[in-house]
Formats: C-alpha cells, sequence, structure tokens
C-alpha cells in the first residue's frame, strides 16, 4: 500500500494532538519537526519510530495484539493494565480494552482499582488521579499517582520501565509461622513482642 500526501497529513495531525504525551521541554521541538516533515519523511518516521499504527491502525489494539512493546502490570479477561512510557510520575499506568470498540466497562473500571489499590500499597503516593480518555478512538484508563511536586513528563527508559514493572509484579511476602514445626522461617523481617500471660 502506497503512503500518500493524505495519509501524511491525517499522520501528522495525529501526531500533534498528542503532544502532551511528550515532556514538555520537547514539545516545541517535536512540534516544528512534525509540521516541516514531508510526505516522504513522515513515512520514514513512521518506520524507524516502528509506528506503523499510525497508518491505520490504533496503537492500543498494535499493543493489545503483541505486535507493539508495552511493560504489562495486570490484567483480566477483557482488560490489561501497562505503564505509561512517558510518565507523570513513578507507577503512571494506563488501563486498556482489549477491544477497540469495547470502551470503558465495569470490568475496565475493577481493574483500574486493582491497580490503584497495588500502586497505592507499593509506592504510597498521597492520591492517585484516574481519568477516562480516549486516543485514536480507543478508551482507557490513565492513572497517575500524586506525590507532590509532579511537574512534566518524562520520556522513561526501557531499564526503568523494566524494574517498575518486576517491583510492581513482586509480590509482598506475608511471614507466617509454620504449623506444622512451629518454626518460623529464617527470613524474618521484624520480630513480633510478645505479650505476658493476661492476669484476670
Amino acid at each position: 500500500m502506497t503512503f500518500t500526501d493524505d495519509d501524511a497529513i491525517r499522520v501528522k495531525k495525529h501526531l500533534l494532538t498528542q503532544l502532551e504525551n511528550f515532556p514538555e521541554n520537547k514539545r516545541d521541538e517535536i512540534k516544528n519537526q512534525i509540521e516541516s516533515m514531508t510526505t516522504e519523511q513522515t513515512e520514514t518516521f513512521i518506520e524507524q519510530n516502528k509506528l506503523g499504527h499510525l497508518s491505520g491502525n490504533c496503537i492500543f489494539c498494535s499493543i493489545t495484539r503483541g505486535d507493539s512493546k508495552s511493560y504489562k502490570i495486570g490484567g483480566n479477561e477483557s482488560n490489561i493494565a501497562i505503564l505509561e512510557i512517558n510518565p507523570l510520575s513513578e507507577g503512571h499506568a494506563l488501563i486498556v480494552p482489549l477491544e477497540h470498540e469495547n470502551g470503558i466497562t465495569d470490568s475496565t473500571r475493577e481493574l483500574a482499582k486493582e491497580i490503584s489499590d497495588k500502586l497505592r500499597q507499593k509506592f504510597e503516593p498521597k492520591t492517585i488521579d484516574q481519568k477516562e480518555k480516549s486516543i485514536m478512538d480507543h478508551s482507557i484508563i490513565e492513572l497517575i499517582p500524586i506525590y507532590g511536586g509532579e511537574a512534566e513528563r518524562h520520556e522513561a527508559t526501557e531499564e526503568e520501565l523494566k524494574e517498575l514493572q518486576e517491583e510492581i509484579l513482586k509480590e509482598i511476602k506475608v511471614i507466617n509461622t509454620t504449623e506444622e514445626t512451629g518454626e518460623t522461617p529464617e527470613e524474618e523481617t521484624e520480630s513480633i513482642p510478645k505479650l505476658p500471660p493476661r492476669i484476670p
């Protein structure tokens, strides 16, 4: 399929609507670059940045199909939770319905609550902003943990995203006394003081 002038105009228009998802200090530079690209340069830009979905496909559909890389931190039967690659804060995540036309459903909101609870437990933000958005007509829920002092988005490195993904997916271990032996595990992070017997 030949990439036409109309395709270039449509792609550039879409890219300009996504400027808010880039770090603020790079927005003017990116805007100027997008506006000045020829049709050939736009096509090359899409190929070099692996943005083939912009030629007609939705980025989130590309992610849910596994065609585009993402950092998954949860999911249910009809949604996935992924890390935002240009986050405003630690744990900034997106809840994405698997089907483009499904929109926000109860199961999407349930997953958003589950991920919000996990982020609160892991990182203890002051609050979590939850916004329902539509990008390329694909509805999503954006979760932004607020710690105080958030200024602007930054471009997260692959290493940062992998480490954060591992941290979020890591289960919080609860240490119990083994019933059969009465012994406690060797790796006990905190000893609980024993109270003396209560005298009636």
